[in-house]
């Protein structure tokens, strides 16, 4: 036992042991830290106030003027989908618009929005993305994934006008309305060949229900997959697959547009004048300019030691 104790208390103590110490060190370190941050914010609002007044009012004033320009900003942000087309379509068209507008083209971009030049004035600017903020004009998938189309406006023009717009400009692009007006007769002509089907289905069941023979005409009029159409259960089916088809052919059909928006177009402002954006603005512009103050009077002390060495 006392040659165990002996072992024990010559083995040396690992670096890694927390004593206490080591906890007043610490602490000793944070209250030096403190003390010479603190010393510094007062040297740099007392002792270098000549530059670090001037910096934080001018915070303050550009950011006052930052908020008074946001506030003078409308900007709105609508989710549209689409069918069956590619969306660096619509991410060209969008590019192509916000081109016009930053050329100074308002009466050419007015004209294909179907807005007055005086509206289209106020528009600043115009783009799309997906869902995860990537630009279409870069969008080379396949994934029919809604697109947001986000306008931002110098003063505010009417919400309906602004739907109208966005919603007939990108319908009226050639291209898209005659693949439009082509599926539209595709569909139509789905649909009369449905009804065809239909009602010489409705007339065999008639017969059949009715015990009659079916004529070898009646039978050769309706044809179902590895059927002849003579077994009722399998006509049933076949006119409720019909059914379900013509119902998605007639909701295709009631939609007159290929790229349709799916929620409010509410415009807002980007700020608010108001007495908390006020302080808040206020009081971060301040800070910034404390921090650049307190970054060039860092630098002076640090520039005048290394002249002095």
């Amino acid at each position: 036992m006392k040659h165990a104790k002996d072992t024990n208390a010559s083995q040396p103590e690992t670096p890694d042991t927390l004593t206490w110490q080591d906890l007043q060190n610490h602490a000793l370190w944070w209250v030096r830290l403190v003390y010479n941050t603190a010393c510094f914010i007062r040297d740099v609002l007392f002792k270098h106030w000549r530059t670090s007044l001037p910096l934080m009012l001018a915070g303050l004033l550009l950011s006052l003027a930052l908020l008074r320009q946001r506030a003078g900003v409308y900007q709105m942000a609508a989710t549209f989908v689409y069918g069956d087309l590619h969306p660096k379509i619509f991410g060209d068209m969008v590019a192509k618009l916000d081109a016009l507008l930053n050329n100074g083209r308002a009466d050419k971009a007015g004209g294909l929005m179907q807005l007055t030049e005086e509206q289209a004035k106020k528009i600043r600017k115009v783009e799309i993305s997906d869902i995860k903020g990537k630009k279409l004009t870069t969008n080379y998938t396949f994934r029919k994934e809604p697109m947001i189309f986000t306008i931002t406006l110098s003063a505010p023009i009417s919400e309906d006008s602004l739907r109208q717009a966005i919603t007939g400009y990108f319908n009226s692009n050639p291209f898209t309305a005659d693949r439009l007006e082509m599926k539209k007769r595709q569909l139509r002509e789905e649909m009369a060949f449905i009804e065809e089907k239909l009602q010489a289905v409705d007339s065999i069941l008639a017969k059949l229900y009715a015990g009659g023979s079916l004529s070898a005409s009646a039978q050769s009029t309706v044809t179902i997959e590895n059927s002849e159409g003579k077994n009722a259960h399998e006509l049933l089916s076949f006119s409720r697959e019909l059914q379900q088809r013509k119902a998605e052919i007639e909701r295709n059909l009631a939609i007159p547009e290929n790229v349709i928006p799916i929620d409010n177009f509410i415009l807002l402002p980007k700020a608010r004048w108001d007495a908390g954006h006020v302080i808040l603005y206020g009081i971060s512009g301040i800070f910034a300019g404390f921090l650049l103050a307190s970054a060039a009077a860092f630098w002076r002390d640090r520039l005048r030691k290394l002249v002095q060495d």
